[in-house]
Protein backbone atom coordinates (compact mmCIF):
# COMPACT_ATOMS: atom_id res chain seq x y z
CA UNK A 1 0.00 0.00 0.00
CA UNK A 2 1.21 3.45 -0.47
CA UNK A 3 1.74 6.11 1.83
CA UNK A 4 -1.33 8.05 -0.42
CA UNK A 5 -3.61 5.30 -0.08
CA UNK A 6 -2.89 5.06 3.47
CA UNK A 7 -3.56 8.12 4.41
CA UNK A 8 -7.08 7.67 2.40
CA UNK A 9 -7.67 4.57 4.62
CA UNK A 10 -6.85 6.48 7.50
CA UNK A 11 -9.30 9.30 7.33
CA UNK A 12 -12.09 7.17 5.52
CA UNK A 13 -11.20 4.83 8.86
CA UNK A 14 -11.91 8.07 11.25
CA UNK A 15 -15.00 8.88 8.84
CA UNK A 16 -16.37 5.97 9.82
CA UNK A 17 -15.39 5.43 13.38
CA UNK A 18 -17.35 8.81 14.06
CA UNK A 19 -20.18 8.13 12.74
CA UNK A 20 -20.17 5.16 14.31
CA UNK A 21 -19.92 7.76 17.75
CA UNK A 22 -22.93 9.33 16.76
CA UNK A 23 -24.99 6.62 15.89
CA UNK A 24 -24.02 5.26 19.69
CA UNK A 25 -24.62 8.08 20.68
CA UNK A 26 -28.42 8.34 19.47
CA UNK A 27 -29.52 5.10 19.49
CA UNK A 28 -27.35 3.45 22.30
CA UNK A 29 -25.78 0.58 19.96
CA UNK A 30 -25.33 -2.45 22.76
CA UNK A 31 -21.83 -3.71 20.61
CA UNK A 32 -20.31 -0.07 20.80
CA UNK A 33 -18.34 1.04 24.27
CA UNK A 34 -18.78 4.34 25.86
CA UNK A 35 -16.86 6.99 24.64
CA UNK A 36 -13.91 6.61 27.24
CA UNK A 37 -10.29 7.97 26.35
CA UNK A 38 -9.06 8.92 22.89
CA UNK A 39 -11.04 7.58 19.37
CA UNK A 40 -9.79 4.66 17.45
CA UNK A 41 -8.57 6.83 14.52
CA UNK A 42 -7.31 9.75 16.62
CA UNK A 43 -4.63 7.00 17.78
CA UNK A 44 -4.42 5.51 14.30
CA UNK A 45 -3.19 9.03 12.48
CA UNK A 46 -1.22 9.80 15.61
CA UNK A 47 0.77 6.75 14.70
CA UNK A 48 0.89 7.88 10.89
CA UNK A 49 2.29 11.33 12.11
CA UNK A 50 4.51 9.70 14.39
CA UNK A 51 6.40 7.11 11.43
CA UNK A 52 7.08 11.19 9.53
CA UNK A 53 7.92 12.98 12.66
CA UNK A 54 10.24 11.14 15.07
CA UNK A 55 10.19 13.40 17.94
CA UNK A 56 6.58 13.05 18.07
CA UNK A 57 7.28 9.59 18.74
CA UNK A 58 9.35 10.39 21.74
CA UNK A 59 6.39 12.58 22.89
CA UNK A 60 4.62 9.58 22.02
CA UNK A 61 6.65 7.35 24.36
CA UNK A 62 7.14 9.71 27.08
CA UNK A 63 3.18 10.11 27.60
CA UNK A 64 2.85 6.31 28.06
CA UNK A 65 5.23 6.03 30.66
CA UNK A 66 4.41 9.16 33.13
CA UNK A 67 0.58 7.48 32.26
CA UNK A 68 2.15 4.78 34.12
CA UNK A 69 4.29 6.24 37.01
CA UNK A 70 2.33 6.75 40.53
CA UNK A 71 2.76 10.27 42.12
CA UNK A 72 3.64 9.80 45.60
CA UNK A 73 2.76 12.59 47.93
CA UNK A 74 6.23 12.64 49.27
CA UNK A 75 8.06 12.81 45.92
CA UNK A 76 10.85 15.73 45.62
CA UNK A 77 10.88 16.20 48.98
CA UNK A 78 13.66 15.50 51.76
CA UNK A 79 12.03 13.56 54.27
CA UNK A 80 13.04 15.74 57.23
CA UNK A 81 10.35 18.34 55.60
CA UNK A 82 6.31 18.09 56.31
CA UNK A 83 4.20 21.54 54.55
CA UNK A 84 0.94 21.73 55.90
CA UNK A 85 -1.20 24.03 53.25
CA UNK A 86 -4.22 23.75 55.01
CA UNK A 87 -2.80 25.28 58.41
CA UNK A 88 -0.31 27.08 56.41
CA UNK A 89 2.78 25.82 58.92
CA UNK A 90 5.98 23.97 57.85
CA UNK A 91 8.30 22.25 59.56
CA UNK A 92 12.26 21.60 58.71
CA UNK A 93 14.72 19.55 61.31
CA UNK A 94 17.93 20.02 60.74
CA UNK A 95 20.15 17.26 58.93
CA UNK A 96 21.26 15.06 61.77
CA UNK A 97 24.98 15.63 63.20
CA UNK A 98 27.55 13.39 61.24
CA UNK A 99 29.61 12.69 64.34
Amino acid sequence: MTIPGLVIALVAFAVLDRAGLWANRRFRLPWRRDETGRPVSAIAVGELDAFFNGTHRHQQEQRRSSLMLRDEESDGAPPRTRIDLDAGTAIVRPPPDPA
